[in-house]
């Protein structure tokens, strides 16, 4: 049996080869943080969550929040606060799915990175500690001088399994 062991080249070579895996595996790991349907958007759907009722998910079953300290169609958080509540953003056109109302959704540019998607004129974000399906762990904290509040399908703040009018 031939051994590549000793020939040169072989060793950089299989580096390449490894680096060219790596590369291919992390822009795979990118492609599936879109919606499959349509690659680049997001999509926005609904989902069943405990205490709170019908709260508006990303594809993947991620809790979406609003910021009650943001104006209507404006981010506030930026920085630090946008490595705790990332922004939901889209590379196209959102996408709605469930109970998800297309006409309530917009998108904002951000200085940081793709457009934000603007649910009922609320700016969207993810919470970092929600880390699976229907983790809601950011539901009414307080962080960076406001309260943080999943959505409705009406575009609402809930609490406690109701949708309340944001200030």
């Amino acid at each position: 049996m031939a051994t590549e062991r000793g020939r040169p080249g072989t060793a950089r070579f299989g580096g390449r080869l490894a680096a060219a895996s790596l590369a291919a595996s992390a822009l795979a790991g990118c492609a599936t943080a879109t919606n499959s349907q349509n690659p680049g958007r997001t999509q926005i759907s609904t989902a069943q969550a405990p205490r709170l009722g019908q709260i508006l998910v990303n594809e993947e079953g991620r809790t979406l929040y609003l910021f009650v300290a943001d104006p209507p169609n404006q981010s506030t958080c930026s920085g630090a606060c946008a490595s705790i509540w990332p922004p939901v953003t889209t590379e196209g056109a959102p996408t709605t799915a469930g109970s998800a109302q297309r006409s309530q959704i917009a998108t904002i540019n951000r200085s940081d990175g793709p457009p934000q998607i603007v649910y009922g004129g609320h700016p969207l974000y993810y919470y970092q500690a929600d880390t699976g399906r229907g983790d809601t762990h950011g539901e009414a904290l307080t962080q960076f001088g406001a309260e943080w509040y999943a959505v409705s399908p009406q575009g609402q703040q809930v609490e406690s399994g109701t949708s309340a009018g944001s200030p």
